[in-house]
């Protein structure tokens, strides 16, 4: 019995959804546009190092709807990379919503 318990303790834990985390850079719309926006992969390369690098857009409209059907699921992080943009914190400890806000 103590066999199987331990079966199913790794079995459970081998169910558990995954962390993911994609680091790259992001062309954003401009500025201006108003409306909803979505964000596709454009390309997915290794770098000098061997790690994913990721290359986003981001688009007019909705997106298209997840495929994420279970909790089982691997979760996705993603880091933007924002050409031009480097802002550092605000004097509240909050960060700026574009880089024309920085402090």
């Amino acid at each position: 019995m103590c066999r199987l318990r331990r079966l199913e303790q790794i079995d459970r834990r081998a169910r558990r959804p995954h962390l993911i985390v994609q680091i790259g850079r992001i062309k954003k719309l401009p500025e201006d546009y108003e409306g909803e926006r979505h964000v596709v992969t454009v390309s997915k390369a290794l770098d000098d190092y061997g790690r994913d690098r990721h290359e986003w857009e981001e688009r007019p409209g909705p997106g298209p709807a997840s495929d994420a059907t279970d909790a089982n699921d691997e979760q996705v992080l993603r880091v933007f990379i924002v050409d031009g943009c480097a802002p550092g914190l605000r004097s509240n400890g909050t960060l700026p919503a574009t880089c024309d806000q920085a402090e």
